[in-house]
């Protein structure tokens, strides 16, 4: 049977992925000297608020309750699979050819320059690599969690719960190796890859975990974003990680079957609901989005290195969401919106009978 859409998951989503702009916009800045007591004190309390790391296990966490639910409600595996290819790819091609051509014609580039030819090129578009866009990184990672999370709904039907405590201990005790959380080369990390399969038992069992939390629904949600925050003042260890995905799937538990908590209204606004919409190209937009923001305030001659590190980040990251958001749009509605759709028609039959 269908699954009610949760207004509210998306809007997450969005708010996640604006968290990620002032992440890498305050990374900028981090070095720099603050002017005075307040502006580090301030500074720091930012750092707190832009988890960017534990922005992306949101991310994380979310698609495997996503895609549990919708694997919930029809569990072919070649609908699933061919659906996570036209929504995952095609805002990709779109992103990493933007930035190709961008490269070839102007020099442009974002964070380290790669390189880019043709074989590397091809490696980025097919996110086998990200080093081309950084942060691709994480859609690597989606698409290696594509049949844990297909094997996860399984072995819940077949088996109960149990399979998959088992497979996020198993991963979780993985996480602090780095031939394991390393083994995909590059900027990809698969240390919060059980993310996603705790995302599926939130699908199973979110409704009992928020019952057992009772009325407790304005501390518990405290206490998650307060975890949340205090991780995004400490470097990313193995331990950080799982605090960060311990507090993520709290809000998830909270904010899909508890919503009468009323911390969580703000998630109704329609800027919430847009950028939850447009989340993901805005994600794989957002570098250059920062990239043009700093050269336009640059060719403006605005003087942000005299500005309190606490505000240059501010402006940046406003500056950056401007930027970035009409470009996210189009890429919604001309790239992501007509493969869904696409992926929809595509009907795939068994062979002809004989005659």
């Amino acid at each position: 049977m269908p699954q009610r859409f949760l207004p509210r998951i998306e809007s997450m989503r969005g708010i996640a992925a604006l968290t990620v702009v002032g992440f890498h916009v305050s990374n900028q800045f981090s070095a720099g000297p603050a002017h005075g007591w307040f502006d580090g004190f301030t500074f720091w309390i930012l750092t707190a608020l832009l988890n960017g790391f534990g922005a992306v296990v949101i991310f994380f966490v979310l698609s495997g309750f996503v895609l549990a639910r919708s694997l919930d409600a029809n569990s072919d595996p070649t609908r699933f699979f061919r659906n996570r290819v036209f929504r995952l790819f095609p805002a990709a091609i779109f992103t990493v050819t933007l930035l190709t051509v961008l490269h070839w014609q102007f020099g442009f580039y974002v964070g380290d320059e790669a390189s880019f030819d043709a074989p590397n090129v091809i490696l980025n578009l097919l996110m086998i690599k990200s080093d081309i866009n950084r942060v691709m990184w994480s859609m690597t990672v989606e698409c290696v969690a594509t049949p844990l999370i297909l094997l996860s709904v399984w072995l819940f039907h077949k088996h109960g719960e149990r399979p998959l405590w088992i497979l996020v201990a198993v991963l979780l005790g993985l996480s602090p190796i780095g031939q394991y959380s390393h083994l995909l080369g590059g900027y990809t990390t698969l240390a919060p890859l059980y993310a996603f399969v705790v995302g599926v038992l939130i699908h199973f069992r979110g409704a009992r975990i928020a019952s057992l939390i009772g009325p407790r629904l304005h501390t518990a949600s405290i206490i998650a974003i307060a975890i949340f925050c205090f991780c995004g003042t400490r470097t990313q260890s193995a331990l950080v990680v799982m605090l960060e995905c311990l507090s993520a799937a709290t809000l998830v538990v909270l904010i899909a079957y508890r919503p009468t908590a009323g911390l969580f209204d703000p998630l109704d606004f329609q800027v919430c609901r847009f950028y939850g919409r447009i989340s993901y190209s805005f994600y794989l937009l957002h570098t250059l989005g920062i990239l043009f923001a700093a050269r336009a305030l640059a060719l403006l001659d605005f003087p942000i290195s005299a500005l309190p590190i606490f505000a240059a980040t501010i402006l940046l990251t406003f500056v950056s969401i401007l930027i970035t958001t009409p470009a996210a749009y189009l890429s919604w509605r001309f790239v992501e919106v007509p493969a869904i759709k696409f992926a929809k028609t595509i009907r795939i039959t068994g062979p002809l009978p004989a005659h």
